[in-house]
């Protein structure tokens, strides 16, 4: 009975929801269009492609080291909301200070570390706040609509980012970061303190596993961590490659804006109906839908010979990341439901996806810079397909059968 009771919050206040949406619309808004950026005003520094893909690597190796730590973190504390607010304005401060450091590897790489390490409390402190809102049932929907925001704000950076590129020059997109992240470090106090079950939002559990390597002795959370490691692997670099595709192929700076944008366009629908899905399909069926489109795409780039086509083909990254957000989020919950902790799985699935956010550009740079578009496309291609293989025959369906119908969030 009280578990179920948990499950069952409260609907929340249109003021607490407004805060999380927006939290997740300026976190978005702060990161969102960095990093086809970054890449051209690094390469208009006199950046080599290898040197890109290592500063590019770096952003993701800050959040791959403190990924895990930063769930585990999330676990333990209580003030969810000011840990949101710090982190935010820690991406603030080092973003802004790229424009002003000299331009040498030491300087960028350091300040780039630094952002992905404290962008690292987003997926889960955002993860568990959503959770402590609306409980287990609503979780799905309420993951749907956040992260619907979410690209929203992705859709709203890029056109910004558009806009003061043209007026302002590449640099200007660290101090729209800036500005985004500042206003969203205080959206999140808009959430009302006594609508948070802070309990719950740590797994439910009333005997909460000591430690968050037990939960890797499931097989079921085994196999898709593996499956979220190669699928990430494969697709963190098609961005910034993309963005340098269109640069080669002669396409302008604020074209590489939209790889972003035309994905944005897509996500947010998509992430929208993925939380109802999740219900009425199970996680497994939608997550296997974002895996599969993803080795097609990559192949789809090295037929495309005109950077308006590129752009196009990039807005089917709009599927797979729109599902990918909603859905990992959902089936962490469920393998951790009266277990406990909830925040150190979402942490240990975004170690993975940072192990990608890492491993993948210094590959890619390294694939691009001795042997060309052609072969990075369709080595990161081949690593997709694997991804889908390992989801589509290791990982079972995790929602419980005796899982109550969601409830209306309106």
């Amino acid at each position: 009975m009280e578990r179920q009771t948990k499950s069952r919050a409260p609907r929340p206040s249109l003021l607490s929801r407004t805060g999380l949406n927006a939290a997740n619309f300026f976190q978005a808004e702060a990161v969102g269009v960095v990093l086809p950026v970054l890449n051209d005003f690094l390469k208009e520094a006199h950046w080599r492609y290898d040197q890109i893909g290592v500063a590019t690597a770096l952003l993701g190796l800050g959040t791959l080291v403190f990924q895990t730590p930063a769930g585990v973190l999330v676990d333990r504390m209580r003030s969810r909301r000011m840990l949101f607010f710090v982190a935010s304005i820690a991406v603030a401060v080092f973003f802004v200070a790229i424009p002003w450091v000299r331009h040498s590897a030491f300087w960028i790489d350091t300040l780039l570390f630094l952002a992905g390490a404290a962008q690292s409390i987003f997926i889960p402190v955002l993860g568990a706040l959503a959770l402590a809102l609306v409980g287990y049932n609503a979780l799905n929907r309420m993951l749907g609509e956040n992260q619907g925001w979410n690209h929203a704000g992705n859709i709203v950076a890029a056109l910004a980012a558009y806009l003061a590129i043209r007026r302002f020059g590449s640099a200007s997109i660290f101090y729209a970061v800036a500005i985004a992240s500042v206003i969203g470090a205080f959206t999140v106090f808009a959430m009302r303190r006594n609508e948070l079950d802070e309990t719950s939002a740590s797994g439910d559990g009333t005997h909460p596993e000591s430690s968050w390597r037990s939960l890797l002795r499931d097989r079921a959370t085994l196999m898709l961590l593996a499956a979220v490691g190669a699928f990430h692997l494969a697709n963190a670099p098609v961005l910034p490659l993309t963005a340098l595709y269109i640069k080669q192929l002669g396409g302008s700076t604020e074209l590489t804006t939209f790889t972003v944008l035309s994905a944005q366009l897509v996500m947010v629908p998509v992430a929208w109906l993925s939380g109802r899905l999740c219900d009425s399909w199970g996680r497994k069926p939608v997550m296997a839908v974002a895996f599969w489109v993803l080795p097609f795409r990559i192949l789809s780039y090295i037929a495309a010979h005109d950077p308006r086509l590129v752009v196009i083909l990039q807005a089917l990254d709009g599927i797979g990341a729109g599902i990918y957000g909603v859905v990992i989020t959902a089936m962490a919950a469920d393998l951790t439901h009266g277990k406990g902790q909830f925040n150190s799985l979402n942490g240990v699935f975004a170690t993975a996806q940072g192990i990608g956010g890492v491993a993948g550009p210094l590959l890619s740079g390294i694939i691009l810079q001795h042997f060309g578009f052609s072969l990075a496309f369709t080595t990161f291609a081949a690593l997709a397909f694997v991804a889908a293989l390992l989801l589509q025959a290791g990982v079972p369906e995790t929602r419980a059968a005796s899982a109550h119908p969601a409830p209306a969030l309106r």
